[in-house]
């Protein structure tokens, strides 16, 4: 198509079809931003929606989505959305038929669904599924990556030895989804987007993913006031253009299951994993106790911390009251970016932390072995958070640092012989941070570095399954 169609939602917005319908395809009735003709396709019965969301979300068109009712939709996105919002809506109203994705946990009826056989779900490592996005834009026909590598995600993939390095094939995206819908802050009238913040995202890998790239942005100016330097998307790759509302999500709002209030014990682990970091490292922090390392990082220590979505340099929380939708780090939570620091699109982001440019990260874990072996994403019939960026950034990073308490909430050590659930990551681990002790793991096995105050050895050890070796100069942790 050689014409960007405009057009702003709202009750006349006749936007989305029944499958099978073979109808015109029309922008807007009287609320034409500029003129144009409308133009036809036929949506197929299996409608492939390729769809970013999260930051921000495309929330315009998802409610026309929601409103038309269309069923059977197979989604393509990085996360599940947020409840009542997004692809949460679609979940909800049980118009999804299956969803491939990397992260589930921002949506706990989505996880539930997932748990219980409910919603089909194909998970992918984050910088694996923008990369697919990429390569399916770009031509390729797939790549090796060694992300998933030693994990359930390299079943049935072929593997290949590169430069004494196991690496797993993975192919783009075959058909091509039909659909992208994007969310831009600006485009003129020609197409050009300007994304802004952190909500660059993964949005310029999606947009040319699709065979139809529909953009709802919140400034439409004239063609030409954009300058051709500051286009981060060129109007080749833009469809279909739409006002947006100017709607957004603040995802810190919410609360699902799994992001629970932060307690003595996390804080007491967060505060020894801070003493690790030194300075100018380039430091990636994972969800939940490992975000709270931030706040503990010495005064004397200056790092750069990385985040997912395409952050270099984050800063402190911002004030309640100064928080912006489109800076949030990978968890959704807002924050504020550094001097010198920089925004980016997710597809260089996993670029940085595959290609060895992250010196150290923080995970959490559901379990971790005396091989170091990592297992951090799924329980089996119980809990389903997805993948996210962990297992790229396990597989790549320098230094891994496991931040995570001791045992499970019913009192089973955390720390055990050999993982039981999928791995995320195999021999990856390098140190393990809990409320009771500093773990190195080394081809010999574990050695306990440093004990809690007040508690014994004996007593860490009955709470872990591998036996730990006693460092000869054993320490007190000084948390």
């Amino acid at each position: 198509m050689n014409s960007v169609f405009l057009g702003q939602i709202g009750h006349s917005f006749a936007f989305f079809f029944d499958a099978g319908d073979d109808l015109p395809f029309l922008l807007g009735s009287e609320r034409w931003v500029s003129s144009g003709h409308s133009f036809s396709f036929r949506i197929p019965r299996e409608w492939t929606l390729c769809l970013i969301l999260g930051v921000p979300a495309t929330l315009d068109l998802i409610d026309a989505l929601v409103l038309r009712g269309t069923k059977r939709l197979k989604i393509f996105s990085n996360d599940t959305g947020l409840p009542g919002e997004s692809t949460g809506k679609l979940i909800e109203s049980g118009q999804v038929d299956s969803l491939t994705v990397s992260f589930i946990a921002t949506n706990p009826e989505a996880e539930k669904l997932v748990t219980q056989g409910k919603l089909k779900v194909n998970l992918i490592p984050q910088g694996t599924l923008i990369e697919k996005f990429r390569a399916t834009g770009s031509g390729i026909g797939g790549f090796y990556t060694p992300t998933g590598v030693g994990t359930e995600v390299e079943k049935g993939k072929e593997k290949k030895i590169i430069n004494g390095k196991e690496y797993i094939f993975e192919e783009a995206f075959f058909p091509k989804p039909k659909f992208a819908f994007i969310k831009a802050w600006m485009a003129d009238k020609k197409g050009n987007l300007i994304f802004r913040g952190a909500a660059r995202n993964f949005n310029p890998a999606v947009a040319q993913a699709a065979e139809i790239t529909i953009v709802e942005a919140e400034n439409i100016v004239e063609t030409g006031e954009i300058a051709p330097d500051e286009v981060m998307l060129p109007f080749n790759y833009v469809d279909i253009l739409v006002q947006s509302s100017g709607r957004k999500v603040r995802p810190w709002e919410f609360k699902p299951r799994g992001y629970r209030a932060i307690g003595s014990t996390k804080e007491k682990i967060a505060r020894r994993v801070a003493k690790e970091l030194e300075n100018g490292d380039v430091v990636n922090l994972g969800i939940g106790i490992p975000t709270l390392v931030a706040n503990y990082i010495p005064k004397d220590v200056t790092v750069n911390l990385q985040a997912e979505p395409g952050v270099l340099g984050i800063g402190p929380r911002p004030q309640e009251g100064f928080e912006d939708p489109d800076i949030i780090d990978a968890g959704g939570n807002p924050i504020t970016v550094l001097d010198g620091g920089a925004f980016f699109d997710s597809s260089l982001s996993f670029s940085m932390i595959r290609g060895g440019h992250i010196d150290k990260t923080v995970l959490g874990a559901l379990q971790v072995d005396e091989k170091g072996n990592l297992a951090n994403y799924l329980i089996p019939g119980k809990r389903a958070p997805g993948i996210g960026g962990g297992m790229d950034l396990a597989a790549n990073a320098k230094r891994v640092i496991i931040a995570t308490e001791h045992t499970t909430p019913d009192g089973q050590p955390k720390i055990v012989k050999k993982c039981s659930l999928p791995l995320t990551a195999k021999g990856a681990v390098n140190l393990i941070i809990t409320e009771l002790a500093v773990i190195k793991v080394t081809r010999r096995g574990l050695v306990l570095k440093e004990i809690a105050p007040g508690k014994t050895v004996k007593e860490v050890q009955a709470l872990t399954e591998p036996r730990l070796i006693i460092a000869k100069n054993l320490k007190k942790m000084d948390v």
